[in-house]
């Protein structure tokens, strides 16, 4: 690995939970992807600690954060980057495999795009198309109504321009790198959220100090979206927490309360039309069955990770 220099020009940040499957190809794929500047591997494991024996066996050049424990997605990248000593921090799921020269891309991007403060790559499915990590947007209402009245994944991977560079207003915390200074100023991701948005409250927090962001189109990675399990119900219970979480933290109470019962109609449509339409189209079932928790149990996210009411606190019970 390419870690000589004192101060890196970018430091990667891997927060594991579980990963031993996959963390392999997504640290194998490092090398090629940044081969022009120096950088450093930070990881730290949330879950059971066979990631990090893994790593630590195969990739001794990685410096290992010792775990907190399951502290979330927020908390660990803060984690890694208090120990980070790059001009540039890459968040990097461990269910990405970067393609050659990925990084070279998004570092090249800050002398194209200096006056920016994050430069983004466009994430791809197995088919090697733009995948709906490409399609991350602020929370709003208009944009939960839209979820509700039925607008579809297709649709939304259809409408996401990735062939060219664009100024965006959020992108996806699974390949995003941002500068060290705004990181700072900024100070990091917000430790409310526990899974999902605490990258796009950082953006809507720099956007309001007046930073700009990036994507880069030529900066691309294969992403297996949740290990595999895009729809998992789990994952869209933390989804759906992580939205109100976000709601809670910036949304006056009206727009709150908008935002739970547009969330939850549109989770009660899903799960209705999935066991109603599901044997004819088995995907729709897969779809209904991955709401069924958002839809039947509103007491667990609506208060998104509140302390004392959040879905944390449920699950404890």
């Amino acid at each position: 690995m390419n870690t000589t220099a004192a101060t890196p020009d970018v430091s990667i940040l891997i927060v594991a939970y579980n990963s031993q499957a996959i963390i392999a190809a997504c640290l194998g794929s490092v090398p090629a992807a940044c081969t022009r500047q120096a950088y450093e591997v930070l990881l730290i494991d949330n879950g059971d600690g066979e990631s990090a024996k893994l790593v630590a066996a195969q990739f001794p050049d990685v410096k290992i954060v010792p775990s907190h424990g399951n502290v979330g997605f927020a908390a660990g990248n803060n984690l890694l980057a208090a120990q980070a000593k790059g001009k540039h921090l890459l968040l990097l799921n461990p269910d990405v495999v970067l393609k050659p020269d990925a990084v070279n891309r998004l570092l090249e991007a800050t002398k194209i795009y200096p006056y920016a403060s994050a430069w983004g790559g466009v994430t791809l499915d197995h088919n090697d198309r733009p995948d709906l990590g490409n399609t991350v947007q602020i929370p709003s209402l208009k944009e939960m109504l839209s979820r509700t009245l039925g607008r579809s994944s297709a649709a939304l991977r259809n409408n996401a321009n990735v062939a060219a560079d664009a100024e965006v207003k959020v992108m996806s915390g699974s390949f995003v790198m941002f500068s060290r200074t705004a990181w700072d100023e900024a100070g990091g991701l917000d430790e409310r959220y526990f899974l999902y948005c605490e990258e796009v409250d950082l953006f809507y927090r720099l956007a309001q100090r007046g930073h700009s962001f990036w994507r880069i189109s030529a900066a691309q990675a294969f992403h297996n979206i949740g290990h595999g399990e895009a729809l998992s119900g789990t994952r869209m219970l933390y989804r759906a927490a992580g939205n109100m979480q976000f709601a809670r933290l910036h949304w006056p109470r009206t727009h709150q309360l908008l935002a739970f019962l547009l969330t939850w109609l549109g989770a009660l449509q899903r799960l209705i039309i999935g066991r109603l339409a599901g044997r004819i189209a088995p995907q729709l079932r897969m779809v209904g069955d991955s709401h069924r928790d958002i839809a039947m149990r509103p007491h667990y996210w609506h208060h998104g990770y509140d302390p004392q009411r959040g879905l944390l606190a449920q699950l404890k019970r």
